[in-house]
């Protein structure tokens, strides 16, 4: 209360278009500060006021990135074998959505995505750019993760519909492949795959339905990539191809909060 009666005679005094407010927040690191300007005049140091803030841990930490830790099982330091299973399991903590160990956190959002590199040179150049970098989802993956789609279909194995690795085999990546295939992720279809019928998706526009046709002909025509939605599971590394010795698996968690902050957690098998 001592603020509002000290501020109110200050701001009486000056042209409300030339003050600059310092806030010092306990929460944000010493000698920062943050500036409020008032007016499209240019701000001056004619009135400076330093206040103690009373903004809520909850509201700084709203910006921050979910954090995300990936663990696999077998845990070794050293190396994988070729044709073996690796069981892997994802927890995420978000200061605004919650965590995952209470059942807060939508897996749906959650994912692994799985890239394998010969080991050379350039492909270790190439996995350390990987590491360092958090990229934005694409936007046909990010509708297709918030969309029921995962139920029935995965990258590279066959559910309850075809996997995107078989749709990219039965179609080429054409315009007009595009378009044919969001017209039926639109408005349904059946007899395609089968006689399992594939659901319509009203809520969705035709721009975002070829977003989604035009993500999963590119993911599903990509041979040593995978995705894989939700917190844990189980991957099997491939057969040792006949001109490598030795190769990379990239593993990298991530998880989109409902503010739209992406975290990440990647790591790294060697395998021979």
């Amino acid at each position: 209360m001592r603020y509002i009666l000290l501020l109110f005679p200050l701001l009486s005094c000056c042209n409300s278009n030339i003050w600059n407010i310092q806030v010092e927040d306990p929460f944000i690191q010493k000698g920062s500060k943050s500036h409020y300007f008032r007016g499209n005049a240019p701000t001056s140091d004619a009135l400076s006021l330093h206040l103690t803030s009373t903004i809520s841990s909850n509201q700084i930490q709203d910006k921050s990135l979910p954090n995300v830790k990936l663990s696999v099982s077998p845990n070794s330091e050293e190396y994988y074998h070729w044709d073996t299973d690796v069981r892997y399991s994802i927890e995420v903590s978000d200061a605004v959505d919650g965590d995952s160990k209470y059942g807060e956190i939508n897996i749906n959002e959650v994912l692994l995505e799985i890239e394998f590199l010969p080991k050379t040179d350039r492909e270790e150049g190439k996995e350390i750019i990987k590491i360092s970098d958090i990229e934005p989802d694409d936007k046909g993956l990010s509708l297709l993760k918030k969309s029921t789609c995962f139920n029935c279909h995965a990258d590279k194995t066959v559910l309850a519909g075809p996997s995107f690795s078989k749709i990219a085999e039965r179609y080429k990546n054409t315009a007009g492949t595009i378009k044919s295939l969001s017209h039926r992720i639109l408005n349904g279809s059946i007899g395609e795959w089968g006689s399992m019928e594939m659901p319509a998706h009203p809520d969705l526009t035709s721009e975002e339905t070829e977003q989604m046709a035009s993500y999963i002909l590119l993911q599903g025509g990509k041979k040593n990539n995978w995705v894989l939605p939700g917190l844990e599971g189980t991957f099997r590394i491939i057969k040792k191809p006949g001109n490598v010795t030795e190769g990379i698996y990239m593993l990298t968690a991530s998880y989109t909060s409902t503010s739209l902050m992406k975290g990440q957690f990647s790591r790294k098998l060697h395998i021979k």
